[in-house]
């Protein structure tokens, strides 16, 4: 019966020295991984006072969804350096690019835009206006700036182009990390939306075209 007993006891140490190195190993892993990355999105959060602004007879302005290069439309937060784009290990998206800077420039369009209803939804009706823009680069260089280079067109709702313009904006960094490469592409989105809102006020106006 000890014979028995010690045969036992000798089998069951290999297993155990089995799972104390596996065990040692995931901590090991968790250590080295480090904390999460920090979400971000574009644009300012939006204004906490309560309001109702009632929008039935306002013309409506429709901005579909912005195009990116496929490399950009992730949730990383990329920086391209010559040919080469490196994700930041420290700070991804919060949504992919796309949806982030529609929402911004929907956003900074409504600020300068009151007497407008901007959305990225599909109206029930025919828009009064409809902006489309396609971003070709917009990451941070590498060089302390940040580029964006887009292409945006204003037509009206049965898809005749009023405004088209080509644009290359380049906003500097304030500081280091990726709170200021966002803060950089915040404010470089803010800018496209000064462009198209003034393009939007010189195009003909909107009375006759709303419903």
């Amino acid at each position: 019966m000890r014979r028995a007993t010690f045969i036992r006891s000798r089998a069951g140490a290999p297993m155990r020295a089995g799972l104390f190195a596996v065990l040692s190993l995931c901590l090991a892993a968790c250590g080295l991984s480090g904390p999460a990355p920090t979400d971000y999105v574009l644009g300012a959060a939006p204004a906490a006072t309560p309001s109702t602004v009632p929008q039935t007879s306002m013309p409506v302005v429709v901005v579909r969804r912005v195009l990116l290069p496929d490399y950009l439309d992730t949730t990383d937060l990329v920086m391209r350096k010559g040919g080469v784009v490196v994700s930041s290990p420290t700070g991804r998206w919060a949504e992919r690019l796309s949806v982030g800077v529609t929402r911004s420039l929907v956003a900074a369009l409504s600020t300068r835009l009151p007497g407008l209803v901007v959305t990225a939804a599909s109206p029930v009706g025919r828009p009064a206006r409809e902006v489309r823009v396609d971003l070709a680069s917009f990451e941070s260089q590498g060089d302390g700036r940040v580029v964006l280079v887009a292409r945006w067109v204003l037509t009206d709702g049965g898809g005749k182009t009023l405004v088209a313009q080509q644009v290359s904006l380049v906003e500097p960094l304030t500081g280091a990390g990726d709170g200021a490469v966002v803060a950089a592409m915040t404010r470089a989105v803010d800018d496209l939306a000064a462009r198209i809102a003034a393009g939007l006020e010189r195009a003909s106006p909107l009375a006759d075209s709303a419903g």
